[in-house]
């Protein structure tokens, strides 16, 4: 099944993901991320990915979005996130049932 990956950003703004997101380029999305969303909530910056493996994020963390954000000493996100996982049991885009 897909799998779910929700990050908080405690005191993150719009500003801390711009520099994130300039840090990481203007890449593709990646073949296995099935959906993506990022915005403010009440304390912070929530970003929600659906893959279609864990592996599948953690490939692409260890290879491109580690590396690129690991300058940002200052400009990133001021906080570790704090991350919940979910193994999903169903998982659908539009019509689509995930895997």
């Amino acid at each position: 099944m897909a799998f779910l990956r929700l990050a908080f950003f405690p005191g993150g703004t719009a500003a801390h993901w711009e520099a994130v997101v300039e840090a990481v380029g203007d890449l593709p999305p990646p073949e296995a991320r099935r959906a993506f969303a990022s915005g403010p909530i009440d304390g912070g910056w929530q970003v929600v990915q659906l893959w279609d493996t864990r592996d599948a994020l953690e490939q692409f963390n260890r290879k491109i979005y580690f590396p690129a954000v690991s300058p940002l000493v200052a400009g990133g996100f001021p906080e570790t996130p704090i991350v919940h996982d979910v193994d999903t049991v169903d998982a659908w885009i539009g019509e689509d049932h995930l895997p």
